[in-house]
This record gives C-alpha cells, structure tokens and sequence, in this order.
C-alpha cells in the first residue's frame, strides 16, 4: 500500500490537556517490545510541530512529571493502537531548515521507576495484587495462577522488581500498553489468531534460528506481543504453523520506506 495511506495518530497527555500530532506531521519511530521481561522502548521523532506544543514534550529523565505516550498506526480507515506508555526524556533540535523533537519512552517506566511498596501480605497472588496497587498508571493484562505460600511474605522496595521476584522459572512477565502480563513460557495472549501471508502482508521469506522463527510483515497491529500468530509462507512452507509472539519491533516513517514490523516467537502448533 503506498504511502499516502498510511495514517497515525500520536498523542502526549501533559498537564492541563492533551497535544495531538497527525497527518501531514513526518514522525519516525522505532517500538521494541519483548515478554522476555524489562520495559518495552519506544523513540519517535517529530518534525516542525507547533512550538507551544513542543515545548510541553521537554522532559528530562530525572524529571519526576509524568507525560504519556499514545501511539496508533495503520492505514487510512484502519489504525489501531501499538504503543502506550510515559516520556523518558523529550528534546527538540533544528535540523537545517526543520524542528525536530525527539522522544524516548518507557512502557509503564512511570511506575516502573517511581515505585515503591512497603506491605506484608499472605504472598502468592496478593504478593502481585500488593505491589501493583502501588503502581497506579499499570492495570492487569493477564495473570496466570500464582503459587500459595506457607507464610506471610514482607514487601519492602521497587514495586516492579518486587513483582519479577515472584516469577518463577517456566514464567515471563512483561507490561504492554501500560498492562502486567505474567503467563507460562507455552501460554498465549488473547484468542485472535491473525494470518500472516503474502495476501495480508508477509514481506520477506521467515527464517528459522534456535528454535525461533522470525518474519517480516507490513505494520499490521492485530499481532499481540505475546498473542498468537499463523505463519502461511510459500517460499518456506517448513516454517509454517501457528507461533506465539515474544518479540516485535515495529519500524515506521509516514514518509519514507520504513511501515512495517518484525515478529519472533516459537511454534505452539503445525
């Protein structure tokens, strides 16, 4: 599909209201996500937006105010969210002619780095439930059953390191969308399971390494970071099957070649 219909929307929510970039705006970004644990990254340049909004965009990593990141991408009619998180740091620059500002984002970093809990539960799930409630931007995604404990667990520190410390070693925690997910290394997100083929967008041939298979698709969002996905390839038809997806990295540019993203995950069914 060609680049006139590709379409965004991106919006910041700072204090006192919102600042909304779209169309004919030139924004880039990269977005990594993994459910290999650690915070989803996401940076995105802006090109020559109003000055009073870019302003509202400056932030330090030291600064204790909380911006938000909101990302939608896709095609005119149909776009659909890929990112949500808080500014890290905000900066504008000239280049030649044009402004430019940059930001670097952490999903769920607010929280992740402000954090702290100081509790004593009954441990398993209300272990996870007590440092959550102290991470007040991060909502439940999915949880699976947490083990029961014997005696009362004490609580003290980082709510979100705090929370990796009850994962066990079949288990992966991740936040996408400012959402926890803590599931087993063979369970999936969600019951949708899009088809990723010539006709709906695969690129390049999939290749296989490590028991992971990675593949190439134009920006298509109903692939869940951690959600399942069916591979059908002509050009590798050993590789195709039903995978569940630990890594995406989405690369765009409403204006140059990048819109598309890459997907890694392992084989759960032929």
């Amino acid at each position: 599909m060609s680049r006139a219909f590709r379409d965004y929307v991106l919006t910041f929510g700072v204090r006192g209201g919102t600042v909304t970039v779209t169309p004919p705006h030139r924004i880039t970004f990269s977005v990594d996500k993994s459910t290999r644990g650690g915070l989803n990254k996401a940076r995105i340049t802006i090109e020559n937006i109003e000055e009073s909004k870019r302003l509202q965009l400056v932030k330090d990593a030291e600064d204790q105010k909380r911006i938000t990141v909101e990302l939608s991408v896709g095609y005119k009619g149909s776009i659909e969210p890929i990112y949500k998180g808080t500014i890290l740091t905000g900066s504008n620059e000239r280049q030649g002619a044009s402004i430019i500002t940059n930001i670097e984002s952490l999903d769920g970093g607010f929280d992740g780095l402000n954090s702290f809990t100081n509790r004593t539960v009954e441990g398993g799930r209300r272990a996870v439930d007590a440092a959550l409630s102290d991470m007040p931007n991060t909502t439940v995604g999915q949880i699976n059953e947490r083990p029961v404990l014997s005696r009362p667990k004490v609580l003290v520190g980082n709510s979100l390191r705090l929370i990796e410390e009850t994962i066990g070693e079949n288990e992966t925690w991740f936040i996408d969308n400012e959402q926890l997910y803590i599931i087993s290394d063979t369970e999936v997100v969600g019951r949708f399971i899009p088809v990723v083929s010539a006709e709906t967008g695969l690129i390049s041939t999939p290749t296989r390494k490590n028991k992971e298979v990675t593949f190439q698709t134009k920006m298509n969002p109903s692939i869940k970071l951690g959600g399942s996905a069916k591979l059908i390839s002509q050009t590798a038809p050993h590789l195709n099957g039903t995978y569940r997806v630990d890594v995406i990295g989405y690369a765009g540019d409403n204006e140059g070649d990048p819109w598309d993203q890459t997907c890694t995950g392992f084989l759960i069914s032929d």
